[in-house]
C-alpha cells in the first residue's frame, strides 16, 4: 500500500509527464500529429498486454513514416 505522500508525488509526476507531452505535441506539425494520436492508443493497448516486440515493430514503422516525410538535406 502506498502513502499519501507516495501517491501524491506520483500523481505530480503524473501530471508532469502530461503537461511535457502536451508541449512537445503543440510543437510538432499536424501531420506528425495525426501519426501520433494513431499510435499512442495502438501502444498502450500493446503496453497492456505485455507485447513489447509488436510495440517495438509499430514504432520502427512509424518512424520509418515520419523520417521518409522529412525534407532531405540541400
Amino acid at each position: 500500500m502506498t502513502s499519501r505522500c507516495e501517491s501524491d508525488c506520483e500523481a505530480f509526476a503524473d501530471e508532469e509527464d502530461i503537461a511535457a507531452f502536451n508541449r512537445a505535441l503543440a510543437a510538432v506539425s499536424e501531420d506528425y500529429r495525426r501519426v501520433l494520436w494513431v499510435l499512442i492508443p495502438r501502444l498502450a493497448a500493446l503496453e497492456e498486454r505485455g507485447d513489447a516486440a509488436e510495440a517495438l515493430r509499430l514504432i520502427a514503422e512509424i518512424e520509418a513514416i515520419v523520417v521518409s516525410r522529412e525534407p532531405s538535406a540541400q
